[in-house]
């Protein structure tokens, strides 16, 4: 599977291609060394005030507020069930 990745050379140039996930070392188009992949940061969403992600914690509210409805609706609670 192709995909972009970042690689740097001994000199700092830093350059992307598309490639296979298999290549680890390409030919830096400025110099001619060779470049190394560079790990890349995962980049990840989190609300501002939680901290949690917010399709889980949207997901988690809504959930717990059906329970809740769900209880007080038929009187009973099966929680350890």
């Amino acid at each position: 599977m192709k995909r972009y990745f970042d690689f740097q050379c001994a000199k700092g140039h830093i350059t992307e291609k598309y490639i296979d996930d298999s290549e680890k070392v390409i030919q830096c188009p400025h110099c001619g060394n060779d470049a190394t992949r560079l790990i890349a940061a995962p980049r990840v969403n989190l609300e501002g005030i939680t901290g949690d992600f917010p399709g889980a914690s949207m997901a988690w509210e809504r959930k717990r507020q059906d329970r809740i409805n769900w209880e007080r609706k038929t009187g009973r609670s099966d929680q350890w069930k």
